[in-house]
């Protein structure tokens, strides 16, 4: 079977002007589950604050294989004032 690494959008709540993060498989997963992958995580909502490296679904379909925020999102930034950006 072809492995590829799967990649994705999840739902946010809880930011209004971000309503989706990008998410990726920590490891190919066969081609052939990527529609039920997809399946699994369409009904996926995770809340803010959400940092890039952070386990969205865990062990995907009994594969073993965890998907991960591939962006931060949600994070407040502050300046060297300690002003939020």
């Amino acid at each position: 079977m072809e492995k590829e690494y799967y990649t994705s959008v999840i739902r946010l709540k809880g930011d209004p002007n971000v309503r989706m993060v990008p998410v990726k498989s920590t490891e190919p997963i066969e081609t052939s589950l990527f529609i039920e992958c997809s399946k699994v995580l369409s009904r996926v909502y995770v809340g803010t604050p959400v940092k890039k490296g952070d386990i969205i679904c865990s062990n995907i379909l009994n594969t073993g294989i965890d998907i991960i925020a591939t962006k931060s999102v949600g994070m407040l930034t502050f300046n060297l004032d300690g002003d939020i950006i």
